[in-house]
């Protein structure tokens, strides 16, 4: 089945929907390591992305496609987050994944509520920068 207009536009929609949960995740556990926890979020949004991505453009290539594969591309963006989830240490007073952390902070995915939104905004403009490339393919008649 080939996706096309709004089927394709909402099988995007969720992938950057997953995407910006991924990187929140990456970044809430990146907090804790050595690590950038910046670098961390945009790894696991763009690993979560650019896979199906490339799967999804191997359909113009008859002889070469596996776009079929596109969907699964999504677990790209979990390498980081299982890499953080490996390094990672016990920590005292690190945010807890939902609720609030031992400040009484609220929290979500490790989360402030301010980098919530920041991901959320910035997933939400990746996605209509993505979707100006597809214009053709949303409104054809």
């Amino acid at each position: 089945m080939e996706l096309i207009g709004i089927g394709l536009a909402i099988w995007i929609l969720l992938g950057f929907v997953l995407a910006s949960v991924i990187a929140m995740s990456c970044r809430g556990y990146g907090k804790a390591t050595e690590m950038n926890p910046e670098f961390l979020a945009a790894m696991g949004f763009f690993w979560s992305i650019l896979p199906p991505a490339m799967f999804g453009a191997t359909s113009f290539f008859p002889w070469f496609n596996i776009s079929v594969l596109a969907p699964f591309g999504f677990i790209g963006g979990l390498i980081p987050l299982l890499l953080i989830i490996s390094i990672r240490g016990k920590k005292e007073g690190e945010n807890a994944l939902f609720g609030r952390d031992s400040q009484g902070r609220l929290s979500l995915f490790g989360c402030s509520p301010f980098e919530v939104v920041t991901t959320l905004l910035y997933g939400l403009l990746c996605f209509e920068i993505a979707t100006i490339f597809l214009w053709d393919e949303f409104y054809r008649t």
